[in-house]
């Protein structure tokens, strides 16, 4: 904020890592996490996973922007109007008076597409990204809907069955669409089937943000980035040791070859027989010689 008016949210991948500013993030996204799922904000922590190396950014103007959103969806609203005509009107406002949209082809790696107070003020976003705000919003004017993760694509429900593709205007799904999506993201190897559309909980969200994230990071050859992400997916996922490894891998990347050995060392030391353990050891062969 300057001048007690919001500013526009900058964003900079090469930010060097910072130890303590980065601890301070997990210990504010463990305790998001930690809370029971019908009182988890998902909005604040989509918010604190925008914040890992950006600790400027303050939630207050993302929120006021979501809360400005229901507002205008609001004034579109009779009392007692059905779900139906609920979605309308919320759809009316996001998709065709603020235009949010999914990212082009070219847009699709970005990384600022999953990072919500970014997608926020640019009005594009992956569609998990296009279905926090859709849900946020959805949740203000007292409309319950949830996300779907399908594989490769990320979609919204309604209580009445009803399936919308917030990355394609809105637009309502019907099974043979959620097929064609499926099989444009992974091919033609997976086959809908109804119980895809369960329901994802709010930590699950956050888990499929930050695998994106991770995912945007590595492609650019981001290291501190991509190290902030998996540091964050073992908050939610502590027992994943995976994400264990990811960080020696990191960190050797990042020249930071005593702290890459250690975690890889511990990596080993709980799946000593993995499927990548000779890999996992060749690595640290590398980063030791490079340590001395």
């Amino acid at each position: 904020m300057v001048d007690g008016r919001f500013v526009r949210p900058q964003y900079d991948s090469g930010v060097p890592y910072d130890e303590a500013t980065r601890a301070s993030t997990q210990a504010r996204f463990a305790r998001i996490v930690a809370t029971p799922e019908a009182d988890l904000d998902l909005a604040l922590g989509a918010l604190v996973i925008a914040s890992d190396g950006r600790p400027e950014i303050a939630p207050e103007p993302t929120l006021a922007i979501l809360d400005s959103l229901a507002e205008r969806v609001r004034l579109r609203l009779d009392v007692g109007d059905p779900a139906e005509v609920m979605v309308e009107g919320l759809h009316d406002v996001l998709y065709r008076e603020t235009s949010f949209r999914g990212p082009t082809a070219a847009e699709f790696h970005d990384p600022r597409n999953s990072l919500l107070d970014l997608v926020a003020w640019r009005r594009i976003g992956l569609p998990i990204s296009l279905a926090i705000v859709e849900l946020e919003v959805a949740g203000r004017i007292g409309l319950a809907m949830h996300g779907i993760g399908l594989p490769g694509h990320f979609i919204c429900g309604t209580r009445d069955g009803t399936l919308i593709d917030p990355a394609a205007d809105g637009r309502r799904l019907r099974p043979d669409d959620c097929q064609a999506l499926i099989r444009r993201a992974v091919g033609e190897g997976v086959l809908f089937h109804t119980g895809m559309l369960r329901p994802a909980s709010k930590r699950e969200i956050l888990t499929r943000v930050l695998r994106n994230l991770r995912s945007a990071h590595l492609a650019a050859r981001a290291w501190p980035s991509a190290l902030g992400a998996v540091e964050l997916l073992a908050v939610v996922e502590p027992m994943d040791p995976e994400h264990g490894r990811d960080r020696g891998l990191l960190l050797g990347r990042m020249g930071r070859f005593g702290d890459a050995l250690t975690a890889l060392n511990r990596y080993l030391d709980e799946r000593p027989d993995g499927h990548d353990a000779a890999d996992v050891r060749q690595v640290m062969g590398i980063f030791a010689g490079r340590r001395n």
